[in-house]
């Protein structure tokens, strides 16, 4: 198994423009294990960046003959488990290795690509493109990659989709008064159903008029596991929030605790390591690099290795808390 990072930007206060000076931990000051505290079920929220087993937040996970994987939320196989993949897994440690119970495939966006001022956008949400996107222009398309705080999605993966259905997986906001969006894209729930907003929502139906019509609504990231999840590894940019912390992940719906300074981290991609209590108690954040090459291969543990050795190297730093 093995271990990863993650990114944003906005105002800072008090300690927290302190955190953001503070030298990176050196190995003698973080341990060997990113969670530091040992690991009960394991979240794990990030982008596929390697095969060979599954690569994901530097971490290396093993695929077993009863790891159940779901795309869709509907059962799938693992050939759909390739490098760039926006992946939510469930995972347990094993003699010494992290195995998959089960992975949900949560693309952020399936949609028509189109030419949205001088870049692109699915489903009125803007994409960060990856090379050679242009040619889908026109062409329904499933979009990896993570939410950034702006409301669009850096792109790590783009594919024609299979099927008519659109859809949308990311934090709810809004109200039924004002509307109800998620990123850039307004969402129109089913008649009838009563939504709350910070909610991760799964949204499918047809974009249509400037609006997702939606014909099913799924709720929450963790579809089963939730009362044994014990620790998070989670790749994201940050956001700026009103409540405490004053951050969360962008287009996730983890909270952080809001004991813990994360002013630090608000300009950096990073990957987050710590307990789940209900809330996100990260302990450690391993800041990454964009260029999707240089994070895969900077997460890439050693042969033999169940995490990659930047997880306690110079780019892990401490979170720190108030």
């Amino acid at each position: 198994m093995t271990r990863l990072t993650r990114r944003h930007t906005l105002g800072l206060l008090g300690g927290t423009a302190a955190a953001a000076c503070s030298p990176a931990i050196s190995t003698s000051q973080l341990s060997d294990d990113p969670f530091e505290g040992g690991i009960g079920g394991t979240g794990i929220v990030g982008l596929m960046t390697g095969s060979g087993s599954v690569l994901v937040n530097g971490l290396r996970v093993e695929v077993t003959s009863s790891t159940r994987i779901f795309s869709a939320n509907k059962r799938t196989n693992d050939t759909l488990l390739v490098p760039g993949r926006t992946l939510t897994m469930l995972a347990r440690a094993r003699l010494g290795r992290f195995e998959a119970q089960r992975i949900d495939i949560d693309d952020p966006l399936t949609g028509v690509l189109l030419r949205q001022g001088s870049g692109y956008s699915v489903n009125s949400t803007p994409v960060v493109e990856t090379a050679g996107v242009a040619v889908l222009v026109g062409e329904r398309v499933t979009v990896s990659g993570i939410w950034q705080a702006d409301g669009s999605v850096q792109t790590s993966l783009m594919q024609r989709a299979p099927g008519k259905a659109d859809s949308i997986s990311g934090v709810l906001e809004g109200s039924a008064a004002a509307g109800w969006s998620i990123g850039q894209t307004p969402v129109a729930p089913p008649r009838g159903q009563s939504l709350i907003a910070g909610q991760f929502v799964v949204a499918k139906g047809q974009f249509t008029h400037g609006t997702l019509q939606a014909t099913s609504l799924r709720f929450g990231r963790f579809r089963e596991g939730g009362n044994i999840l014990r620790q998070l590894s989670v790749e994201g940019y940050l956001e700026q929030v009103a409540g405490a912390p004053g951050f969360r992940l962008a287009g996730l719906g983890h909270s952080f605790d809001q004991r813990l300074q994360l002013g630090g981290f608000a300009e950096n991609r990073a990957v987050y390591f710590g307990p789940y209590t209900g809330r996100f108690v990260a302990r450690r954040a391993v800041l990454v690099p964009e260029a999707q090459g240089q994070r895969a291969s900077l997460l890439r543990p050693a042969n033999g290795k169940s995490s990659a050795a930047s997880l306690s190297g110079e780019r892990a730093r401490a979170v720190p808390t108030r």
